[in-house]
């Protein structure tokens, strides 16, 4: 009976292990890609800024700094759609593995509690 209850217990820490691997994978991910957006922002800034200091124009460094600005908020939307799909995928993902535990965990409680009343009864039996 021991070994079931073990059991048991390993079949249902496995959601909970697979939703632990998964946020460990996201934080590795999110991490990644703000390394990498923080370098891409900082090359584009420098680029930004000798296209900014070569000029000779008012006009062209106002139209300069404006194309900037849009690129960087282009980027900055394109990093926070993928950080969101990111986080989703991974929420689906806990979703599913959990999805189900529940009822199994439920009928092997029931079936674990059946069997202990049935050892508990024969024990009853052999006492008196």
């Amino acid at each position: 009976m021991y070994e079931e209850f073990v059991k048991l217990a390993q079949e249902n820490v496995k959601p909970v292990m697979k939703l632990a691997e998964s946020n460990t994978a996201l934080a590795v991910n999110l991490f990644k890609s703000q390394s990498e957006k923080t370098v891409d922002f900082m090359q584009s800034n420098l680029a930004h800024l000798q296209a900014l200091s070569s000029s000779k124009d008012v006009n062209e460094a106002v139209t300069l700094q404006q194309k900037y600005v849009e690129e960087l908020g282009e980027k900055w939307v394109t990093a926070s759609k993928e950080n969101a799909a990111a986080v989703e995928a991974v929420l689906t993902d806990a979703g599913k593995a959990f999805e189900g535990s529940l009822a199994e965990v439920q009928a092997q409680a029931k079936k674990t509690v059946q069997k202990i009343e049935k050892e508990i009864t024969k024990a009853a039996k052999k006492a008196a």
